[in-house]
């Protein structure tokens, strides 16, 4: 499986826009900060949610631990961050606890431990956090922390693919592809790794180019294989690239031009 965003990609602050500076002087530190970071005042918005955080706010100590971790507002501070992340994390935020797992298993603020981040996804998890569904299914299917479990890692797929994950869509698309754990089902696969690739995702274009390459789950088409390839293959997508050079070079498909940061077509 193809290299993923493990990272929380939409913060829930966003979603408290209506507060107006007019009212600041109304508002807790907390919903200044919210109203700072989204007029993009990162600086102002670091320290009101860092007065925020020293009560017992778990959501500002996550969003300081979110900026702290990225430098955002403020220089980088990994270890500042996995403090306020942890705090966050052992009040019960979802979010944060999700952070938590993400940074075990990427093993750089802290050293690698996938028990310490299987324990921080599943709690995300069952919080209804995507993207921790997303990785502790991965662990489950690699047995990186848990024991391997095939069963598990299709519940929790299928769980971040009802949230419109896309990564998830893609492995939950491979499991009915290869009929792991579930009965194989081609049409499902395909129709999985459509959706993925309607939202732009290359690796989806590059697998239904695969299923119609091979005849499986559609009628065997090699030119509409290349134009998923093709498409694929102009978004940098590798693979697509390499089986373009095949393809070309037997004289199945055309050859496309490519910028270099693409990648290579021969």
């Amino acid at each position: 499986m193809k290299q993923r965003n493990l990272w929380l990609i939409t913060l829930l602050l966003l979603s408290m826009s209506s507060i107006s500076l007019a009212e600041s002087l109304k508002t807790t530190p907390f919903e200044l900060g919210i109203e700072q970071y989204n007029s993009e005042n990162y600086t102002e918005a670091y320290q009101s949610l860092l007065k925020a955080s020293s009560g017992d706010n778990n959501q500002a100590q996550f969003l300081i631990g979110h900026m702290a971790l990225f430098g955002i507002g403020t220089e980088a501070q990994p270890k500042k961050a996995l403090k306020w992340l942890n705090l966050s994390a052992k009040a019960g935020n979802p979010n944060a606890q999700s952070y938590m797992g993400t940074i075990y298993l990427q093993g750089k603020v802290v050293e690698k431990d996938n028990k310490e981040a299987a324990k921080w996804l599943l709690l995300a998890a069952q919080n209804g956090v995507a993207e921790a569904q997303n990785n502790l299914a991965h662990l489950f299917i690699n047995g990186q922390g848990v024991e391997p479990s095939a069963e598990q890692a299709f519940k929790w797929f299928e769980k971040a693919s009802e949230q419109d994950l896309v990564d998830a869509k893609l492995s939950l698309g491979l499991m009915y592809e290869q009929g792991i754990y579930v009965e194989q089902d081609y049409a499902k696969a395909a129709e999985l790794y459509q959706t993925a690739a309607k939202k732009g995702a290359p690796q989806g274009m590059h697998n239904i180019g695969m299923m119609l390459l091979e005849g499986h789950g559609f009628k065997k088409d090699v030119e509409k294989a290349c134009n998923f390839f093709t498409t694929a293959a102009k978004l940098g997508f590798q693979d697509s690239i390499n089986n373009l050079n095949i393809l070309i070079d037997q004289g199945t498909c055309q050859p496309i031009k490519m910028n270099t940061h693409q990648g290579q077509m021969l």
